[in-house]
């Protein structure tokens, strides 16, 4: 046939070769092709390319199947002419057999005889011989060309059939004779496309054993009996370590191989192929492989991106069928060298792990992420935060509790790390704890509690003074490049027990500057709300190996907090000792750690140990009753001794370090102070002799210092409960030392005021809000000046907290003199005359009788405003000419006030003022309106003498 196709013009007619164009028109139409496939043209055709594909390359003048010499060719028929007419028969040749092996029954038709055993042969062939012989210069180009297309082909056929072939596959063991061809390959001499391209074969095989009939035989478990794959392994060793590569190693540095890509992606192919779980399911993949473009050509050689983007599977086809495909991920991972290759695995184990719920639980038997968690330190930081995130899947979107990989982190916690890497697993399970709470008892159960108590006993600011010289950074130790392997091949002894401990030396946890602040955070985030977690920290001894670290800087905020989150959830106080043992500190001065190492504490220490003293008696109320058990009132006496210099002028703090630290001891008191017991207890003190005498001599009555302490007993008498750390407090303070013309500072718990730069009604309230139940003449005083204050000025807050007080007192004496403070301020009229508003913004008296207009104030704010408003109003107004007593209607009495002065003397003629600032009738200079007269005259006036009239 080859030869008749190839025959030379006969009377200017080449009878081969139109025949073979004409049945290329014919089956590339829309035509049925079973008649083709009936005939066993196909079967021909596969012969006559195995013929082609032969050593020779199909261009030698022997045909390879009967050696018969090729007849003797015209003149025309030359050298330059005779390969042009080869390519031209082997093309028509390809395209027949690609159109034909997209009918669905092609396969079928060709499992009667050898025919799809030999194209499987001449594919495998390909990879194992022709490239090497194409080096050695045995065949030329073309050849490989021919097997491509073989290729192309077989994946047609494998693509379009629905099953039946799967029989003869495993008959023929077609599937090792395509394994072969992978586990062979040599990359010196080898095509990685062309071995891919193989790859992907197998998996239209595996696919095609899933289709409606191929019965109950699975192709995929002739791969596993062939150990397929291992050799897939091997394959993207090779595929990532080739000569070839080795010498664009720099280049791959930044991009990885397209061949490796492909294969990590018919990899998770692997994985997934299988049939779907959904009902209904006929079995077949919805993928790109059974449904072909109509160029005639397979599978998409596309990039994995464009694969990933391109493939939408349904939900049930992306559920995990094979585990083994996973586990060779998880190998290739482990073993690979180059970070892009671990980062490309990475990123398809995450992937398959999101399309579908059950992946990530049916994974959990492999191991994988508990391994890779053992092996983070080995792996760069972008793969770290990818673990993190394949683990923070499972946990926010799979809903699973991974205690497994939590023991892994755990573990790997206490292992020789950097410090980044600790910071990054710590971060970790803090927001794994803001997340959930259940996590506060299974890290404790992971032994994550265990291991903070551990490292924060063994911290050398314990063990004395002379270990706080060592160098911190002699802590820092970085990983070696190979240790990341080291739990490969004991993966399936980890993780058997919670109480797991993997000593390599000290752990640094809390002496390493990168991670000091989140293990802090970390363990305040297991103790706070959780019952049990606390008992642990409290029978480890943890408070009183956490107490010496007030003295240090860098700890004393995490001990305060923990402290805090101790004793104010311990709402019986059930263990009085820990709040005890926070005023002891205080009243000496010193902290003693447990091998009895001393340590002062700092003022700017005792100031913040304050601060968290004030915030526990505020939020236990139990915690007062055990504050005054532990005479903690007698803080009042050893603070103001502690501001002595004992003779030494060096020792002696400065009178703005004193002022600090009394302002936060006072503040304590005063916000423990609200009861009967402990009032008393403080009076005590307060009239004691003692206190005087050290009060005296504490130097804090200056002039300096005088106005603040006299704030500060204030605040005591009145039991105003403030914070100890307003940072405008600590402004004003700095600021009045300096300048001793400052203000007098008024503080409320709304804020501070400077009375002589800013008033303020609602602050003044809130100060005489305690005295008003009391006869002192000081509620008189100060509700005068709310008069006058609120005459000018009443804001919408003020007017509610009158309204407030006035419900309160009403029983009292001083519920009248409110009442009566708020008669006289709504009828007080002298405002008027000083040309001020008594609103603080533009306002619209809506009266029905007389008229209504917008009122502007003259204070602190003019029209127009600087910063631009824009008023646009319609207006209406009714019988504006009509004298009152022409109304169908008269208005009754008390609604005509606006029209009789005092006198009974009727105003003049009806006005409507449109717009009016001030009033022009009141001889001010600050004025101006524009009115509408009854008579329809139109009036711009800015005084009563200077006016513009237009008549209607």
């Amino acid at each position: 046939m080859t030869t008749y196709a190839r025959s030379p013009l006969q009377d200017g007619i080449r009878p081969g070769g139109n025949l073979l164009h004409a049945v290329e028109v014919l089956v590339s139409g829309p035509i049925d092709k079973q008649s083709f496939l009936d005939s066993g043209i196909l079967c021909c055709l596969i012969h006559i390319l195995n013929s082609l594909l032969a050593p020779d390359g199909g261009s030698h003048s022997k045909d390879t199947n009967d050696n018969v010499e090729l007849p003797p060719v015209d003149g025309s028929n030359n050298a330059e002419t005779r390969p042009v007419r080869q390519l031209e028969v082997e093309g028509s040749v390809v395209h027949i057999m690609k159109a034909l092996a997209s009918h669905p029954s092609a396969a079928q038709s060709l499992i009667e005889d050898n025919s799809l055993q030999l194209l499987f042969q001449m594919v495998a062939n390909g990879s194992l011989m022709v490239f090497s012989q194409y080096k050695e210069g045995l065949v030329p180009l073309h050849a490989i060309q021919l097997h491509r297309h073989a290729m192309q082909i077989l994946g047609l056929l494998l693509a379009n059939d629905n099953g039946c072939t799967a029989s003869y596959i495993r008959r023929h063991h077609l599937i090792k004779v395509l394994l072969m061809a992978v586990k062979d390959f040599n990359p010196d001499c080898g095509d990685p496309a062309y071995t891919m391209g193989i790859v992907d074969l197998l998996l239209e095989c595996v696919e095609l054993s899933y289709r409606p009939e191929a019965g109950s035989i699975r192709l995929r478990e002739d791969i596993h009996n062939a150990h397929g794959y291992h050799f897939l392994f091997t394959c993207s060793c090779w595929a990532g370590d080739s000569k070839f590569d080795r010498k664009r190693r720099k280049r791959l540095s930044t991009q990885s191989s397209p061949t490796l890509s492909r294969l990590f992606d018919v990899i998770v192919n692997f994985a997934q192929a299988g049939p779907s779980d959904g009902p209904g399911s006929s079995g077949l993949k919805s993928s790109k492989s059974s449904h072909p473009k109509p160029n005639g050509h397979g599978r998409s050689r596309t990039s994995s991106s464009d694969r990933i983007a391109d493939d939408i599977w349904e939900k049930d086809n992306d559920k995990v069928k094979d585990l083994e495909a996973v586990q060779m991920l998880q190998d290739i991972l482990i073993k690979a060298e180059s970070t892009e290759l671990q980062a490309e695995v990475l990123n398809r184990l995450f992937k398959m792990f999101s399309s579908h719920l059950e992946n990530y639980k049916l994974c959990q038997q492999l191991r994988t992420v508990p391994l890779l968690i053992l092996n983070m330190a080995g792996f760069p930081l972008p793969l770290q935060e990818i673990i993190l995130k394949i683990l923070e899947y499972a946990v926010s979107v799979v809903n699973i509790i991974p205690e497994q990989e939590l023991l892994s982190l755990c573990c790997l916690l206490q292992q020789p790390i950097t410090s980044e890497l600790k910071h990054t697993i710590l971060s970790f399970f803090v927001k794994l704890l803001s997340f959930d709470q259940q996590y506060k008892k299974i890290l404790r159960e992971v032994g994550v509690l265990e291991v903070l108590l551990d490292d924060l006993k063994q911290h050398k600011f314990l063990l004395g003074p002379e270990q706080l010289t060592v160098d911190h950074g002699e802590l820092e130790r970085k990983n070696s490049s190979s240790s990341f392997k080291k739990h490969l091949d004991s993966k399936d002894a980890i993780l058997s027990s919670p109480k797991l401990r993997v000593w390599f030396g000290k752990l640094p946890l809390f002496e390493v500057e990168g991670t000091i602040s989140v293990a802090w955070d970390c363990l305040v985030s297991l103790l706070k709300k959780a019952e049990t977690n606390q008992a642990s920290f409290r029978s480890a001894n943890g408070v009183t190996f956490s107490l010496p670290l007030l003295a240090s800087d860098v700890h004393r905020s995490g001990v305060l907090r923990v402290l805090s989150c101790l004793i104010i959830e311990d709402v019986r106080q059930a263990h009085p000792e820990e709040l005890g043992a926070l005023v002891e500190i205080l009243k000496s001065g010193m902290v003693t750690s447990t091998l009895g190492s001393q340590y002062t504490l700092q003022d700017d220490a005792k100031c913040d140990a304050f601060g968290a003293l004030w915030r526990i008696l505020g939020a236990n109320g139990s915690a007062q009753r055990v504050f005054g058990e532990a005479t903690g009132f007698s803080l009042l006496l050893t603070a103001l001794h502690s501001f002595q210099s004992d003779g030494e002028q060096k020792n002696q703090p400065s009178i703005s370090v004193c002022i600090k630290v009394f302002t936060y001891m006072l503040r304590v008191m005063t916000g423990v102070s609200d009861n009967a017991i402990n009032r008393t207890k403080v009076h005590t003190i307060l009239s004691s002799q003692t206190f005087y005498d050290l009060l005296s001599e504490s130097g804090l009555i200056c002039v300096e210092c005088e106005r603040q302490v006299i704030q500060l007993f204030l605040e005591l008498a009145l039991e105003v409960v403030l914070p100890p750390f307003l940072k405008s407090e600590e402004a004003t303070v700095s600021h009045t030392v300096e300048n001793e013309s400052a203000s007098f500072l008024l503080i409320t718990p709304s804020g501070s005021l400077v009375p002589d730069k800013d008033g303020c009604v609602q602050l003044l309230l809130e100060i005489i809000y305690p005295l008003l139940s009391s006869t002192s003449p000081l509620v008189s005083h100060a509700l005068k000046i709310v008069e006058v204050l609120g005459a000018y000025r009443l804001s919408v807050a003020e007017l509610r907290i009158l309204v407030r007080y006035i419900f309160q007192m009403r029983l009292l004496s001083s519920g009248r003199c409110l009442v009566e403070m708020m008669e006289r301020l709504i009828l007080s009229e002298n405002t008027g005359s000083e040309d001020v508003s008594l609103a603080t913004f533009v306002e619209l008296d809506m009266s029905k009788i007389g008229h209504a207009s917008i009122q502007v104030p003259l204070g602190e704010r003019s029209w127009p405003p600087a910063a631009g408003y824009s008023f646009v109003c319609w207006f209406q107004f009714r019988n504006l000419l009509r004298s009152p007593g022409k109304e169908t209607e008269a208005p009754k009495t008390g609604s005509s006030r606006r029209h009789v002065m005092a006198s009974g003397q009727q105003v003049g003629p009806q006005v409507l003022r449109i717009f009016s600032v001030g009033a022009v009738d009141n001889g001010s200079t600050f004025n101006a309106e524009l009115c509408l007269q009854d008579d329809g005259l139109l009036t711009l006036a800015t005084s009563n003498s200077s006016s513009l009239t237009f008549s209607g």
